[in-house]
């Protein structure tokens, strides 16, 4: 050790001693270099002087303020800054949308429509045109399209093609319907509008058929997250929605591929070969690239297994397919949604991709979609030009021809008004699907600026519609039967990692009495991300509980399981127990990033909205619970005796007792003879904190642990746990 210190020192010494004799040896090579560059010496001197002169002087703010005004002008160094912007809109308002019970989308388009002319141009015009200057919107709709080229092809992924090859009949009706009566709805208002507000040199039959499919757009993925976080995914209706969505919006992007190549051929003959084409390159795609997919995915299942040629093969792909789409002259988002139809239907394969295009494509550039769309959005022509009368027309049309076609072909079908209405409203939703179709119809120079602004704030307004729409409908027909999820009873543990539901289902296990034969206990799992894909729910899912039931089998507990996506998770806990019959709530302690406070804000408001047993376990990897230790500290912790003893009765635990305060002293004689016949062993305050690490779970009620400071435990050995009491009407589950 001595000789390292020793040949450290002498590096620094001799680093130092060395550095300063070359810096010393040229300061020479200055009078060397001015000798042989005398002329050009002579000039540049004089060039340097010049330029002192008018050099600005340390303080000149003015010249300061051109020099970074120059900077910020270069096309680099304003696209960082408007990436910065968007991102920052589009995830603050996309969490301010899921706070107030709306998709996330939602609060993205909406963030995308406030940086347009809409709102910021109005209110900044100055700071408008320095943020989104014409010249710079070119370089902003290609990286839009790039985002939307990897959100086609993920869109791809998610159809299930044996769910729609043994979809039912009731869900082709309801699909159909939900196209054909906006469709003609559409079509009817085209004619009334044509006139007065279609571009000038737009062909009729362009502008009624883009009216029409604009109106008959069904938002898959946002219809399928809202089914995923209302935790539906696995019921009648949700599977019932999902396919009639999915199968509308196969049959909606094909109608569009005819209209957009209809709209580029500019003549019959045109528009046949273009739709031959388009037919030669899907058949290509289905009965060449397709079995070569197939076999793909029994080769690249795992991450190992993607290497990043194989990587950029598919990326390649997905590139490929859609230029040749392009150059075809049916867009190049069909190339990609194809693309995706086309991939291996093996669940890991379409997880691997969906992670290494959703980490960057999905959160940076699709936001510049929403941003590019807002810069097209002029509101302020609906009240210039007096057409808002027009606007809630068009609002009226589109829900009319959605949800009235799709409720009243349920309801044909044979469902319920409820789950029919409540299909319309699902159906009716459209998003960024809408948004597309708008964009591809005002490049095409077929909607003006009127009616693309309109049918945005359309696209907005009805998607927003569907959450308050479906409450709505809970509230109408409030008397139909509760769902499963609301008829659970007994013990419900919430957990984030499965590691953390592992240990509360050992409390769990440990609170029932010995020879109980039915243990029955809720695990409840909510994803706090509401933008994830089917597919990565799925995982989600089966990674969270596997593990917990199989630890269920071996304890002998009944596992019932409750996933779903959640965009409040403080709220859905406090609605299941609302909903449910639960005796008790255990749940892990949950520390902010803010805080060192181990209860967070998350489980204090859950504590203050519900008036439930509960446990908060914090912990660091409780595997085994062979020593118990309890804080006492009242007569009222006899309450938390008899819990820790049910434990230790279960798991063969010692069982020791801290009196904290000296309290044990003036308990009731019942209860000094009841403590002396369980024979626990108590200690003294200060000899039961010295050595923690002798106990495995330590139990403490909540009032004292939040009322002494003192008795606070923040921090535990490996392997320890500290259960946090709230005994409102009996801990323990009934024997």
């Amino acid at each position: 050790m001595k000789k390292i210190s020793f040949f450290y020192i002498f590096l620094i010494f001799g680093f130092v001693l060395l550095l300063g004799l070359i810096l010393r040896s040229g300061e020479r090579l200055k009078l060397e270099k001015e000798r042989w560059h005398s002329v050009e010496n002579v000039s540049s001197k004089t060039e340097a002087t010049r330029t002192a002169v008018e050099r600005p002087g340390f303080l000149d703010f003015d010249s300061v303020g051109k020099i970074f005004s120059e900077h910020l002008k270069q096309p680099v160094s304003r696209l960082l800054l408007q990436l910065i912007v968007i991102m920052l809109a589009a995830r603050g308002f996309g969490k301010l949308a899921t706070i107030l019970g709306q998709p996330a989308v939602i609060g993205e388009i909406l963030a995308g429509i406030l940086l347009g002319p809409s709102l910021l141009g109005f209110l900044f015009p100055q700071g408008f045109q320095l943020l989104f200057p014409k010249e710079s919107l070119s370089t902003l709709q290609i990286l839009s399209q790039l985002g939307l080229l990897m959100f086609m092809f993920v869109i791809g992924m998610e159809l299930d093609l044996k769910v729609l090859k043994n979809q039912a009949e009731s869900a082709v009706v309801i699909s159909h319907s939900s196209i054909m009566f906006p469709f003609l709805l559409g079509a009817g208002l085209a004619y009334f509008l044509y006139i007065p507000l279609a571009p000038k040199g737009v062909d009729f039959i362009a502008f009624c058929l883009f009216m029409g499919i604009g109106m008959s757009i069904t938002a898959f993925p946002v219809l399928a997250r809202i089914i995923l976080e209302k935790g539906w995914t696995k019921t009648a209706l949700g599977g019932l929605a999902i396919t009639a969505a999915a199968a509308d919006d196969v049959t909606a992007w094909c109608i569009l591929a005819i209209v957009v190549t209809i709209v580029n051929a500019g003549s019959f003959s045109s528009g046949i070969l273009t739709i031959l084409m388009s037919l030669a390159y899907m058949l290509v795609m289905w009965k060449g690239i397709l079995p070569l997919m197939r076999r793909a995915g029994k080769l690249y299942t795992t991450k190992e297994s993607m290497t990043k040629t194989i990587s950029a093969s598919f990326f390649l792909f997905i590139f490929v397919s859609s230029w040749i789409t392009e150059i075809i002259g049916i867009h190049a988002l069909f190339g990609a949604f194809l693309a995706g139809v086309v991939m291996p239907d093996k669940k890991e394969l379409r997880s691997n991709l969906v992670d290494k295009i959703e980490d960057f494509s999905l959160t940076v550039l699709l936001p510049l979609f929403f941003a590019f769309t807002g810069l097209r959005t002029k509101f302020g022509l609906l009240s210039s030009s007096g057409l808002w009368p027009v606007f809630f027309l068009i609002l009226f049309v589109a829900v009319l021809g959605k949800l009235g076609g799709s409720a009243v072909a349920a309801r044909i079908s044979g469902k319920n008004w409820k789950d029919s209405l409540s299909v319309g409203v699902l159906m009716n939703t459209r998003g960024l699907m809408e948004l597309i179709v708008l964009n591809i119809g005002y490049d095409l120079g077929i909607l003006s600026e009127e009616i693309f602004s309109m049918m945005v704030l359309m696209a907005l307004t009805t998607t927003v519609m569907t959450g308050p729409g479906l409450k709505l409908l809970d509230l109408l027909f409030s008397r139909e039967t509760k769902s499963e999820t609301e008829t659970n009873d007994g013990v419900l543990i919430s957990f984030a990692q499965h590691s953390r539901g592992l240990e509360l289902l050992r409390i769990a296990y440990g609170l029932f009495p010995e020879k109980k034969k039915e243990r029955e206990v809720t695990a409840v799992h909510l994803s706090p991300e509401s933008n994830i894909s089917e597919t990565h729910a799925e995982k989600y899912e089966t990674s969270s509980f596997t593990p917990l039931k199989e630890l269920a089998d071996v304890l002998g507990i009944r596992l019932k399981t409750i996933y779903k996506t959640s965009t409040n998770i403080t709220k859905d806990i406090v609605r299941i127990l609302e909903d449910g019959d639960f005796k008790l709530l255990l749940i892990g302690a949950a520390r902010s990033f803010f805080s060192d406070d181990i209860l967070g804000g998350k489980i204090r408001t859950i504590l203050s909205e519900t008036e439930c047993n509960a446990g908060i376990l914090f912990s660091t990897r409780l595997e085994n619970v062979k020593n118990i230790h309890v804080l006492f500290g009242g007569e009222k912790d006899m309450g938390l005796l008899r819990i820790a003893k049910r434990i230790s009765d279960n798991y063969g635990s010692k069982l020791s007792l801290v009196d904290m305060n000296g309290s044990l002293e003036l308990l009731p004689a019942k209860s000094k003879q009841s403590l002396k016949k369980e024979k626990i062993k108590i200690l003294p305050a200060h000899k039961g904190s010295a050595d923690w690490k002798r106990y495995d779970l330590i139990l403490c009620d909540l009032d004292l642990w939040e009322n002494n400071p003192e008795f606070r435990v923040n921090e535990l050995p490996q392997g320890g746990g500290l259960l946090l009491i709230r005994s409102v009407d009996g801990f323990l589950p009934e024997s």
